[in-house]
């Protein structure tokens, strides 16, 4: 393969800006753009860039090379050419390294200028232009990361929560790879049992078919396991999401702006303010939680106002969770149809109202125009990450991931209900249910589903 390179921090004025290249000649490029700093490297005081390219030249038409030393932090001028820069290069040997090949990455002021020219210089001495995701490409092929591993790093980069980087972390580790695995040792042992069984049925048929049904079920139960985990992996990548639901000039939009802490959503006295839906998300104990305010449920004959009305109704079928947000000064008699979900019922504006009643678990008292009560309601939302999690197991945060259990469900399920048939049969169905889970970890994915999740990566990844 040929030695790629690219920029793999931000393009902006920063205090650090890395350059990586990759592959076979890697070090070579490295060497010819970096001279290693040393105590003569100064001749009478005189450090211009053009006494550096003559000193750069020579060694270059010499031959001569400095000493890389693995995994050490070199300090060093960077030659781009028409600059030259002060910084740092690590040598990563092939083994060591992020992709399975030797890697230089170098340390530089991060500039614009700078990581562009620094670019150029490593172009022009050989390097490729690295494509969307083609290091961590590279670490898959390489054997340094399995597939699920690397979707892990892109949920890490773009994580918008605590709950998400944590989720995030423990894929890129090989934490649900070692799940996976697990399960296609436990399949593929299973076929090779069965296709066995096809070439001597005389002397393994009576000891294999009493128990096929049995350890058919415990694999389907531990594909059931990871799928039971998908309503927590997605909470913990996307968040929470939570409809705000109402009568006109309950609070909704001012609840919103409470748990926002900021004027997101505009708040009048006059009914029917909020027309359209409104949306925005914060963080609670590490659980990032998706409010959207809804216009207030009323008869309307504004068009408007009835599309808006609609829009809440459909908001609230994509919701997590929803607080019905209940003026404590005027009555609510309106005919409520949450549609199965969980509700919280907010009485709001207590700090102007008469309010005595004793809440329950699913009941808050707040105002939310003084804040009284809200930081407890916003836990309350947050704590349902936790509820939902199956102590502190792997959680499936891929919808490919899903996809692909639910494909392997399936077919163990086919593979069960064929055991009355021919083991042919079984085995057809066992080999759909591994080349599914093989998905998932890459063992049986195709080029299209691997060029597909790493199309997804920044170009310096």
């Amino acid at each position: 393969m040929s030695t790629i390179a690219a920029i793999s921090s931000p393009i902006g004025a920063g205090g650090i800006g890395i350059v990586r290249v990759s592959g076979e000649d890697a070090l070579a490029i490295a060497d010819a753009v970096f001279i290693f700093a040393h105590k003569n490297a100064r001749k009478s005081g005189d450090s211009s860039c053009e006494n550096l390219q003559d000193r750069i030249d020579e060694k270059k038409e010499n031959g001569l090379r400095e000493e890389w030393k693995p995994l050490y932090m070199n300090f060093g001028t960077f030659d781009a050419g028409d600059f030259c820069d002060k910084g740092y290069a690590v040598y990563f040997p092939a083994g060591r390294s992020y992709t399975g090949e030797d890697t230089v990455e170098f340390y530089l002021h991060g500039g614009v200028r700078i990581m562009q020219g620094a670019l150029d210089a490593l172009l022009r001495h050989g390097a490729v232009m690295a494509k969307n995701g083609e290091f961590t490409k590279r670490a898959f092929l390489n054997g340094r990361l399995s597939l699920a591993d690397a979707e892990g790093v892109i949920d890490m980069i773009n994580a918008e929560s605590v709950a998400g980087v944590k989720a995030a972390y423990r894929l890129m580790q090989g934490n649900v790879s070692k799940c996976i695995d697990l399960i296609l040792e436990k399949l593929g042992t299973l076929i090779a049992t069965l296709e066995a069984t096809l070439d001597y049925p005389d002397e393994m048929e009576d000891e294999v078919l009493p128990t096929l049904s049995d350890s058919i079920e415990e694999i389907l139960d531990d594909v059931n396991k990871l799928i039971s985990t998908a309503k927590s992996g997605r909470i913990a990548k996307h968040g929470i999401n939570v409809a705000l639901a109402g009568n006109p000039n309950a609070g909704k939009s001012s609840l919103m702006n409470a748990l926002l802490k900021e004027d997101r959503a505009i708040v009048t006295d006059v009914a029917g303010t909020t027309r359209d839906t409104v949306e925005d998300s914060f963080e609670c104990d590490g659980v990032r939680i998706n409010l959207i305010d809804t216009a207030g449920i009323r008869e309307s004959d504004d068009v408007v106002e009835s599309k808006g009305i609609e829009r809440a109704k459909r908001a609230f079928e994509g919701a997590d969770v929803i607080l019905h947000v209940i003026d404590t000064t005027a009555p609510d008699d309106t005919d409520w149809d949450f549609l199965g979900k969980t509700v919280f019922e907010v009485y709001n504006k207590c700090d102007v109202s008469r309010f005595d009643k004793k809440c329950a678990d699913n009941e808050f008292e707040i105002s939310a125009k003084t804040g009284e009560g809200v930081d407890r309601l916003a836990h309350a939302i947050a704590k349902l990450y936790a509820e939902n999690k199956i102590g502190d197991g792997e959680i499936i945060t891929s919808e490919r991931h899903i996809s692909a259990l639910y494909e392997a469900k399936t077919a163990l399920e086919c593979a069960i209900a064929s055991l009355d048939d021919t083991i042919d049969c079984t085995l057809i169905d066992l080999r759909r249910a591994y080349d599914a889970l093989g998905e998932i970890t890459g063992k049986t994915a195709t080029q299209d589903v691997v060029n597909s999740i790493f199309s997804k990566f920044c170009v310096g990844k």
